[in-house]
């Protein structure tokens, strides 16, 4: 019986396709991506620090433009203050100093 199925003329032998063998990345390429991904992760971080910078330079750039108006506005008032009579009349304004034989009134 054994002796049969091998020799049986109706069957008909069917030729299997060979698998292709699966591609394996090798260790050199595995290492370039590797070295990829990490320069690329670096650059990112470079690039967000840039980022950071520049938007505190601008900051720091209107912060300086502020001050520098802030700082004209009090030497001005620094000058008018220089002046006796503008001094004179502060005085009498914001603390209320009255000449000697002057009689005080609020309005």
């Amino acid at each position: 019986m054994a002796a049969e199925r091998r020799t049986r003329p109706d069957r008909v032998r069917v030729a299997r396709r060979r698998r292709a063998p699966k591609k394996q990345t090798s260790l050199y390429k595995k290492f370039i991506i590797l070295i990829l991904v990490i320069g690329g992760a670096f650059l990112l971080n470079r690039f967000y620090v840039l980022w950071e910078i520049r938007g505190d330079m601008k900051n720091t750039v209107r912060q300086e433009e502020e001050l520098s108006e802030e700082n004209g506005k009090l030497l001005n008032e620094k000058e008018k203050l220089v002046d006796p009579d503008e001094l004179r009349q502060r005085a009498r304004k914001q603390f209320g100093l009255v000449k000697q034989g002057e009689i005080p009134y609020k309005q």
